[in-house]
């Protein structure tokens, strides 16, 4: 396997980038219980849902049917099958799964197409749908292994062969159209408007199981015209001969198709969603009841679920077909496929299959499927640490850019999760979903920052929001002994002269003695990636006066290759047991930066970078690359965290927000790489970090011969070679060409086989 083509298999191996033996850093965990309303809230710490893409997988190879959840641009989670609960399925958050999948763009469905039980991978890839075949590993891991992107051969106009061409952000429809034994494929033309039907001649050809071999069959699938109007037109009909391309649609595309037979009478229904409305078209085929040699729809519900619960999604719906219920039947799970603007708390909605054959019956259960048994706050969640009720453990308190109303806009919230636990185990129990009555006040953003900010000895509140301003509630409980009384007393803050602050969008305050004057001072995230640092000047207890020194304090950025949209989101704190305070600034791209530096409470000196890919918490899984292409995303992940010992054990942990307004639990773990012996008396590494003209590389535990050391970006792309005897265990490799970025360092000599990632800055 080409390991350089396929880099998600760097990620499988973050252990051997580590050097080996034990290390300690933060990995996922999913032990730590949340109650609400009563009941365990078993998705607790999966990130929240958005925008979900839903297939079915064996994952661990025990029989069941696991949940595979993709969003695009923000990676996969995977979902063990425990069981039903309460005629429900019952899933086990397992994100250990999701390493196993190639980076993914645009959409990803599941569907077994080479006849062996094991689920294969649908996504984008170059420009339309590219195909990876599922396997399992000596540890019943469900894998992939790229087989092919699908072209056809057989169009006169092209006079060659073509993409079986899928729009960007459009969800194609697969199944076995025309009931052969083999997976077929119908996506919309780039124009909309008409849909084309790539038949799989696998089986007409007499080709091998393992073979997709596609044909263009027909430019105008189901004889449908589907134009600006929520109506579909029905019996159309294109010319097929030399397959002419049918006239364009004068609208913009848009379209998720999902094929499914809705009556079970053996042809192929479908569900069509479309960017320009909250609701689902319904199309019924007539082939078998008329008897018709070709695929036709005859009947249409625009809105459907109108004899039900009507269905009504903003932004975008798309269904997915999966067995929910896990009765044996198909049923159906609808998301927004939609960006921003689109449902981000309702935004799962399930209809159970309870049809017969020619009796179809599909019927509205729940339009929070999965999102009720989870934390999610809508949309980019905010996190933080503090003891509330005195009982000397931290609560978790989380705020959000909030969720959708009715009119299109956020409103914010505060959610209060006790710290609940015990001997017997660590825990949270929801204690309010409203804290302080936030929502009255309709903010748009609202990113806690918790600290004595008027020097009065009680902790306040600071909110920070979306448009860059921020609101201040004074405690008024008396003692800090007791829990706050949050009380709003400016609704927007003012700086000593009385002028508003405002740092420009995305404001996520933190409330730290940055300057050691035994006075708490005001750090404020935003929009563009640095830290504004305005120092607490008050001289009376009580009154809050606070003075802008610097729009860049330590010159600490997040996402330092991006101008804009970086949303920096500072954490200050003891990370490990060494007790030293650090600087994490979570960011857009899900990176988390460690900073240091500013310990000695110098104000005007530059931090100095640690990591630019902390705990290697980040988003490099989300690169897209498969063979054939080469193009990373740049995705909004909006990473934010908190850390602290939740269960006075002296261990800590790190809670991660999300844009997806869902939380991450991580625990600080020791972690000794499951690698061959051989691996085990040989370590990398390579310094400075971050770097700029030359990269410093060491190893230990190699006597002799060569050692081979490459410098691969985060698209696979090999940038340097350089070969160097084993002894005495060192070299240099020139960087100074590089562009900024992250890149990985590759050492091999024998058997011997590890990674490093570094960033490149100028």
């Amino acid at each position: 396997m080409n390991f350089l083509r396929h880099s998600y298999i760097l990620l499988s191996m973050l252990a051997t980038s580590l050097s080996a033996g034990a290390q300690e850093f933060y990995q996922h965990d999913t032990t730590v219980k949340v109650f609400a309303y009563g009941k365990e809230q078993t998705l607790a710490w999966c990130g929240g849902f958005n925008n979900p893409q839903f297939s079915e997988a064996d994952l661990n190879h025990d029989g069941k049917k696991d949940l595979v959840v993709y969003e695009s641009g923000l990676g996969i989670s995977t979902f063990l099958n425990v069981g039903l609960s309460d005629g429900l399925p019952s899933y086990r958050y397992e994100p250990k799964y999701a390493l196993n999948f190639p980076p993914t763009l645009g959409y990803l469905l599941m569907r077994d197409y080479n006849c062996d039980g094991i689920a294969d991978l649908f996504q984008r890839g170059s420009d339309g749908i590219a195909v990876y075949r599922g396997y399992y590993d000596g540890a019943n891991e469900l894998k992939f292994i790229y087989y092919q992107d699908l072209l056809y051969f057989n169009d006169a106009l092209t006079g060659g062969p073509a993409n079986a061409f899928v729009n960007p952000g459009d969800i194609p429809g697969i199944a076995d159209v025309d009931n052969d034994g083999d997976l077929d494929f119908v996506a919309y033309y780039i124009t909309g408007g008409y849909m084309y039907y790539y038949k799989n001649m696998r089986v007409e050809e007499g080709l091998p199981c393992d073979s997709i071999r596609i044909k263009l069959k027909d430019r105008c699938w189901g004889k449908v015209y589907q134009g600006f109007y929520r109506t579909h037109g029905l019996g159309y009909s294109c010319s097929n001969a030399g397959l002419a391309r049918p006239a364009a649609k004068v609208t913009h595309s848009g379209n998720a198709i999902c094929l499914f037979d809705w009556d079970l009478d053996g042809d192929m229904d479908y569900l069509d969603g479309s960017v320009s409305f909250n609701e689902l078209t319904f199309l019924k085929n007539g082939r078998v009841e008329h008897s018709s040699p070709i695929d036709s729809m005859v009947d249409q519900d625009t809105l459907w679920q109108t004899g039900g619960k009507r269905l009504d999604i903003p932004v975008w719906p798309a269904a997915f077909t999966l067995d929910a219920d896990q009765d044996g039947r198909t049923d159906i799970l609808v998301a927004p496929n939609g960006g921003s603007g689109s449902e981000n708390y309702n935004c799962i909605w399930y209809y159970r299959n309870n049809s017969t054959p020619g009796a179809p019956d599909w019927q509205f259960k729940s339009d929070s499927f999965l999102t009720d048994r989870t934390i999610d706050l809508g949309t980019a969640s905010y996190p933080t640490l503090f003891d509330y009720n005195k009982d000397g453990k931290p609560d978790l308190i989380v705020g959000s850019d909030g969720y959708r109303q009715s009119s299109g806009l956020l409103k914010s919230r505060l959610s209060l999760y006790l710290n609940t636990s015990s001997p017997s185990g660590a825990s949270f129990t929801l204690e309010s979903k409203d804290l302080a009555t936030l929502s009255a006040q309709n903010f748009s953003g609202a990113a806690p920052g918790i600290g004595d900010i008027d020097d009065d000895g009680f902790s306040d509140l600071v909110l920070g929001h979306s448009d860059g301003t921020l609101s201040y509630y004074k405690n008024m409980a008396g003692s800090e002994t007791v829990q706050p009384d949050w009380q709003l007393n400016q609704l927007v803050l003012k700086d000593e002269g009385g002028n508003d602050i405002n740092v420009g969008g995305a404001a996520a305050p933190l409330i730290y003695d940055l300057d050691k004057d035994g006075k708490k001072d005001l750090i404020i995230g935003n929009l563009y990636g640095y830290l504004q640092y305005y120092r607490n000047v008050s001289t009376a207890a009580g009154s809050i006066k606070l003075k802008l020194i610097t729009t860049k304090v330590g010159k600490a950025k997040a996402d330092p290759l991006q101008n804009i949209g970086c949303y920096s989101a500072p954490f200050i704190g003891k990370l490990d047991a060494s007790g030293t305070d650090y600087l994490l600034l979570g960011s857009n791209s899900g990176n988390i930066y460690q900073y240091t530096g500013f310990q000695s409470g110098d104000t005007t000196g530059p931090y100095t970078l640690v990591d630019g890919s902390y705990s290697y918490i980040d988003s490099t899984h989300n690169r897209y690359n498969h063979p054939g292409t080469t193009y990373g995303i740049y995705s909004n992940h909006r990473s934010t965290v908190t850390v602290g010992d939740i269960d006075g054990s002296g261990s800590y942990t790190m809670i991660k927000g999300n844009i997806k307004g869902g939380l991450e639990f991580y625990k600080r773990k020791v972690y000794i790489a499951s690698t061959p012996d051989t691996y085990n008396s040989c370590e990398i590494k390579v310094y400075p970090n971050p770097a700029s003209n030359v990269l410093n590389v060491s190893w230990r535990g190699i006597a002799s011969g060569e050692v081979d050391l490459r410098v691969v970006d985060m698209t696979g792309k090999v940038c340097v070679t350089v070969s160097a005897a084993a002894m005495p265990g060192n070299s240099t490799v020139m960087i100074n060409h590089l562009p900024p970025g992250i890149y990985i360092c590759m050492l091999q000599s024998g058997t011997c086989k590890y990674y490093s990632k570094f960033t490149v800055l100028r």
